[in-house]
């Protein structure tokens, strides 16, 4: 598979295939990380925002939210919703297109992973320099072994848009792969592939602390430490005072 999947991955048939992700659901993904994100003093990033859902969602909450994504199709679509305008910026997880100070960053829907092991490193890095002393760092990613039990191999759905959709799933070592065939009507197959190493809670632990990060917390869902939704939510937090 090559290095840059996500170059494939992250196009305009993308937000077709996956349009089934509404702004109510993403309203609903970040309410329960509002009662801490509030209580933060700085800006908030949504890193690899995407079409800006959640970004959207964070700002409709009245919190001083931005985000970046390397995608131009997905940019484009976060620039056309209002809530966004002005707020977006691209640039690499490894490589962030904005300053420092911020009181959280967040890394959602399994946005975090898509690299080798340097890079993986370089990414939590990366984004944990984006925070003020006592800002949070929030990961959200599967939970290892609860995506083990539940991975469905193939699957074949219609979209409302009347694209036919075929994905097979795989698991490769410590990554789990996906293959997406995407059909319009009357249209070309559009195909790409997705590949996302799965980190345990000791392994997201071993990256933070080698980041410099202090480990606060993990959640199985991102509704709080009773939502057992099968994921791992990672507080991290960069220390308030250093040496």
């Amino acid at each position: 598979m090559s290095a840059d999947w996500w170059d494939a991955a992250f196009r305009s048939a993308y937000l077709e295939v996956y349009g089934h992700r509404s702004d109510a659901q993403a309203a609903a993904e970040i309410a329960g990380l509002l009662p801490r994100l509030r209580g933060l003093r700085g800006p908030v990033i949504d890193a690899a925002c995407g079409g800006g859902r959640h970004l959207a969602a964070l700002r409709a909450a009245g919190l001083p939210a931005v985000g970046f994504d390397l995608s131009p199709d997905l940019l484009a679509a976060a620039r056309a919703r209002p809530a966004c305008t002005g707020r977006l910026a691209r640039g690499d997880l490894r490589a962030p297109p904005l300053g420092g100070g911020c009181g959280a960053v967040l890394c959602l829907f399994t946005a975090f992973g898509y690299f080798d092991e340097a890079g993986n490193a370089a990414c939590l890095a990366a984004l944990g320099g984006l925070l003020a002393p006592g800002g949070r760092l929030v990961i959200d990613v599967p939970e290892p072994s609860a995506l083990r039990a539940g991975l469905v191999a193939s699957s074949e759905r219609t979209t409302p848009g009347g694209w036919l959709v075929r994905e097979r799933r795989r698991l490769r070592g410590e990554r789990v792969e996906k293959e997406v065939e995407a059909t319009p009507p009357g249209g070309e197959v559009v195909r790409w592939q997705e590949s996302v190493r799965l980190y345990p809670v000791e392994g997201l632990r071993v990256l933070a602390v080698a980041a410099g990060l202090e480990w606060e917390d993990v959640w199985p869902g991102l509704g709080g430490s009773d939502d057992r939704q099968g994921r791992l939510v990672a507080w991290l937090r960069r220390p308030a005072h250093t040496l």
